[in-house]
């Protein structure tokens, strides 16, 4: 039999290796087609390497972090403090001691507080002795005289009273009477006042001593005041300047006597209010005067004493002074 040859032996096994390396890679393809996307592991945060790892954004310098709720023993509880009421810093402009009124008159400050208002041992009207307050106001430092009324007739605000002394000249500076106390009121009215209360009458004759006439406890004199008997009728006012009161008030006793605004009850006293009193709510027929006159006794000039007359009359021993609030 003969014999193959070496080469014949090697070529199918040649055949044969090829044919199997072609398998193999047929195979290989038809995995690759075939098979799921792999995907490489996302790795740990503290696994990933610089250049895969996401960096996180932080957070800037004006963003604050969420605040942690306090705990019980963290809570700070307010304490409670009342609101300071406001107050005033401004400095309160004192009140000058003595004006000139809008038409021309001279005028005293009484300043507020309190002074010893009527007697026990003196008439029996002016009792008892109370404390009494008064605010602050402004009283003519003399009576209203006869050109002073004129001036109101001549503006219209005045219609009658003063009788026909008022037109003549030699009556200038003297206290205007024959006025009733409708006549008076108006007059002060026309100054932007009225008449004063008998509290504000009273504090302006005597001050707060509780001395008995306006220039003290002195008796009366005729260069202390004009009374009956010093002469007949009425002189210029401000002619008894060592008879001031303590303000500075002239002619508070003697002269005139005064109108003042409240009515007259004689026994007022034993109820008035302590501050500010008006005199009694109701009409009692009659009005309160205050001074003395330049035909009275010196008993009578007292600056405790009450007198009183219809608001309605007029007399030759009545005249007036005016207040004004500051």
């Amino acid at each position: 039999m003969p014999t193959r040859s070496d080469s014949t032996l090697k070529t199918p096994r040649r055949v044969i290796l090829i044919s199997s390396a072609l398998f193999i890679v047929l195979v290989s393809l038809v995995g690759c087609l075939s098979a799921e996307p792999i995907t490489s592991p996302t790795p740990e945060p503290d696994q990933a390497s610089p250049t895969t790892a996401r960096v996180e954004p932080q957070p800037s310098p004006t963003h604050t972090a969420s605040p942690v709720p306090p705990t019980a023993t963290e809570t700070a509880v307010p304490t409670p403090t009342e609101t300071p009421e406001p107050t005033n810093t401004s400095t309160p402009v004192p009140l000058l001691e003595e004006i000139i009124d809008d038409h021309n008159v001279p005028m005293i400050l009484i300043p507020s507080g309190e002074f010893v208002m009527g007697s026990n041992n003196n008439q029996a009207a002016a009792s008892p002795a109370h404390l009494v307050y008064l605010d602050d106001y402004y009283i003519d430092k003399f009576e209203v005289t006869n050109e002073m009324y004129l001036e109101c007739i001549q503006a219209g605000a005045c219609t009658s009273g003063g009788s026909s002394r008022i037109y003549n000249d030699t009556w200038i500076g003297h206290p205007v009477m024959d006025v009733t106390w409708y006549e008076s009121q108006d007059y002060c009215a026309w100054r932007g006042g009225r008449l004063p209360t008998e509290a504000e009458w009273e504090k302006a004759a005597r001050g707060t001593d509780e001395r008995i006439f306006p220039w003290g406890n002195e008796p009366v004199t005729c260069e202390l005041a004009r009374f009956g008997e010093c002469g007949w009728f009425t002189v210029p006012v401000g002619q008894h300047p060592d008879g001031v009161s303590p303000f500075g008030v002239h002619d508070m006793a003697g002269n005139a006597w005064e109108w003042t605004q409240d009515w007259y009850d004689q026994e007022y006293y034993t109820s008035s209010p302590t501050e500010n009193p008006t005199g009694p709510e109701e009409d009692t027929g009659w009005k309160s005067t205050r001074g003395g006159a330049w035909v009275y006794q010196g008993g009578l000039m007292t600056s405790v004493w009450r007198n009183h007359a219809p608001p309605s009359v007029a007399y030759s021993y009545l005249g007036f002074r005016c207040v004004i609030a500051p």
